[in-house]
């Protein structure tokens, strides 16, 4: 059974189900590669069900992440889109920008599932460093100081 694809822009905010049942936000900045997706990850995680005003959604302070990912979780709506709202996250500023000159040669994106493990992991539902490289997640971090207290750690 296909799915049917999901049309979706920038400024688009959604959100990205967490293992627990709740739901982390994001929002789409932008696609410069055909097959990826740049976008914005906050520390807001709720209920599905009590997710609140789009307004309320993708403050500056709560940023924690800038990364480019495979587009298909927007794409199949696998992340919802709940809403849309201006990016505020300067152009200079996006995932892979330096590549513009050079035709994206040097950009990278990572797949998508690894936004969702870095969120997972960010809210304290699975290990941050059970990766080969135990700071691994710290990549996906907008600066280390967003990296919470809580994180559960395997390895010493």
């Amino acid at each position: 059974m296909s799915r049917k694809k999901i049309r979706w822009e920038p400024g688009d905010v959604f959100v990205v189900p967490l293992s627990n049942g709740e739901v982390s936000v994001g929002q789409a900045l932008g696609q410069s590669m055909p097959n990826s997706v740049r976008i914005a990850l906050y520390d807001e995680k709720f209920k599905v069900d009590e997710v609140p005003s789009i307004d309320l959604l993708c403050i500056e302070n709560k940023l924690i992440s800038l990364i480019e990912v495979t587009k298909e979780q927007l794409t199949y709506g696998v992340w919802k889109i709940i809403g849309s709202k201006a990016v505020q996250i300067p152009l200079q500023r996006q995932p892979n920008e330096q590549f513009r000159n050079a035709r994206w040669a040097g950009a990278s994106f990572s797949d998508a599932g690894l936004a969702e493990d870095f969120l997972n992991a960010f809210h304290a539902l699975r290990p941050w460093d059970n990766w080969y490289d135990p700071k691994y997640l710290d990549n996906y971090l907008v600066d280390l100081s967003k990296k919470p207290d809580e994180v559960i750690y395997v390895k010493n």
